[in-house]
């Protein structure tokens, strides 16, 4: 009778269950099988630290077999059941060990990679066997177990340089105990930076909570809470997460901190510019919390606007001044008459009696420039933006990750050049940009990258724009500029200076004003050349948003 050999990965629920409810496939034939409690036909899996495989030989007509198991697991007994919520007192014997059984649970009791081997010996031929010098035929197979160690948060709270609290794995505090936490002061307006330094278990992010700063929750891995209200309060906690396809976790521990706000003695001072919102309401911060403001508060404040275009030129008085609703830090202006943004803001205040929570008095300022609003012309959806992931048809390479482009100079297959990519790993806004990446020979004579055609895309009208765009330079960059145009009209070339652009961080590029035509055909493409930028290295940046920012005429 010819002999086959089989692979077969079943799951199965039970682990108490006898051997003869399983019966073995094709009668006579030898086979080489198993099932185990994994959902998959690999045989490479991944646990958390004491949890347990089932493995279950199935193989047909073979004379003997055995399984190891390595050092770091355990072998649980035949009264063991997957219903059971502790393992180990079901444990039998140790790692290292042999088992000839047909049926194994396997316990994971250290971190690290565990390979458990399976080896059985046959009369005849079979497939993926070996014959051996008596005749027979032996067939080995090993199943590698990756055992991800329990999560354990580790944390720091600092007050500037000085670390005020280090938790480690083994801290483990309890609220039952917090009348012997420590006490930290902060002044008002002062912050405390809470680091997340956790690596066993191999996490993949983490979600704070806080009480008495000036937000609830972050998920960043290091965040600073500023403290404006007076008052005691407790930290909070952190929640270290892991996510598929690593065994899920969560495991949350409190920050035994207790936190007395103080009244400051810095002086009480604007905190940042000015800017305008899109309903006309100016407003900046202050170092602090604002506990008094009166209406009267409006007479100490100055608005000088001037437009020189326009001959515009005089003082507009102001019609409220309130705390912002949400941010009681932020205070916001309201104007008895409109502005607009190509007019020049100035705000000056003389000191009256706003007050903070703590009673120190705003100081003078000004005057200083409002940041005025400006709305973007390019209003396609996602399109400048790049957020629209390549749906499947055409050729992604060429279609840079994306859609809506075609990157001409880019090759068709994975191995490149690719020098345009939609890339989610950056965004200065939205979830995504456009990743220019070029091979260590740097810039070819041309990359370009096509936008679609205008006619099906929101035409631009006639009107006055500041043209912009958001860029990150990779730190080795050393570029000096890149070319944004229409390519229907001449006149719409964009050609944006990067030599003095800071790199690391997502900058905003403006030009000058310029004044455009109507334009609702042809394409809107990304040009970068070589010349005057030809250096011999990997040259990488990131793209996000560009715009025509459209200038609102007095």
């Amino acid at each position: 009778m010819k002999k086959i050999g089989i692979i077969l990965v079943l799951i199965i629920a039970a682990f108490g269950c006898s051997e003869n409810e399983y019966e073995a496939p094709y009668g006579d034939f030898n086979s080489f099988s198993w099932l185990t409690t994994k959902s998959t036909t690999d045989t490479d899996y991944v646990v958390a630290l004491n949890e347990f495989i089932g493995l279950y030989d199935v193989s047909n007509n073979s004379i003997s077999h055995n399984w190891y198991l390595p050092e770091g697991t355990s072998l649980l007994n035949k009264e063991f059941s997957s219903d059971n919520l502790v393992y180990t007192e079901f444990i039998e014997a140790v790692g290292p060990v042999n088992s000839d059984e047909k049926q194994i649970n396997v316990l994971f009791n250290t971190p690290g990679i565990k390979e458990i081997q399976l080896k059985n010996i046959f009369k005849d031929s079979v497939t993926e066997g070996v014959k051996q010098e008596d005749g027979n035929w032996l067939v080995e197979k090993v199943f590698t177990v990756t055992v991800f160690d329990d999560l354990k948060p580790v944390f720091q709270v600092l007050k500037g340089t000085e670390v005020v609290l280090n938790i480690t794995e083994t801290d483990l505090p309890n609220i039952a105990n917090s009348a012997s936490w420590k006490t930290v002061s902060v002044e008002a307006g002062e912050k405390l930076t809470y680091v997340d330094m956790t690596t066993s278990g191999e996490p993949d992010s983490r979600s704070w909570t806080f009480s008495g700063g000036d937000k609830e929750t972050s998920s960043a891995e290091s965040v600073d809470v500023l403290y404006n209200s007076l008052g005691d309060f407790v930290a909070g906690s952190m929640n270290s997460i892991r996510k598929d396809p690593k065994p899920k976790a969560e495991v949350l521990k409190l920050i035994p901190l207790k936190i007395k706000v103080i009244p400051s003695t810095q002086p009480f001072v604007i905190n940042g510019g000015i800017k305008e919102d899109a309903t006309e309401v100016i407003s900046f911060n202050v170092t602090g919390e604002i506990g008094v403001l009166t209406a009267s508060e409006k007479d100490n404040f100055t608005v000088h606007v001037e437009n020189t275009l326009a001959g515009f030129n005089q003082n507009i008085v102001v019609k409220s001044v309130a705390i912002n609703s949400s941010d009681a830090t932020q205070i916001d202006i309201t104007l008895v008459a409109p502005i607009y943004n190509s007019d020049i803001v100035k705000i000056s205040y003389t000191s009256g009696n706003i007050q903070s929570v703590d009673t120190r008095v705003l100081e003078s300022f000004g005057p200083k420039t409002v940041a005025m609003d400006f709305q973007g012309a390019m209003n396609v959806a996602g399109y400048t933006g790049y957020e629209d992931e390549w749906g499947g048809s055409g050729n992604q390479f060429k279609k840079a990750n994306t859609e809506g482009y075609f990157a001409q100079h880019n090759s068709n297959n994975e191995g490149g050049p690719l020098y345009y990519w939609r890339d989610d790993s950056k965004a200065y806004q939205g979830k995504s940009s456009m990743k220019f990446e070029t091979t260590a020979d740097g810039i070819p004579a041309l990359a370009r990258l096509q936008g679609g055609s205008f006619s099906t895309l929101s035409p631009v009208t006639a009107g006055t724009y500041v043209p912009s765009v958001w860029v990150y330079l990779d730190g080795s960059n050393t570029m000096n500029t890149i070319q944004f145009n229409f390519n229907a009209d001449p006149t719409a070339t964009f050609n944006f200076d990067l030599s003095t652009t800071e790199k690391g961080k997502w900058v905003r590029l403006t030009l000058p004003e310029i004044t455009l035509g109507d334009i609702s055909s042809g394409r809107f493409d990304l040009n970068i050349s070589n010349t005057g930028q030809d250096d011999a290295i990997v040259q990488k940046l990131w793209l996000d948003s560009f715009d025509l920012l459209i200038v609102e005429a007095r």
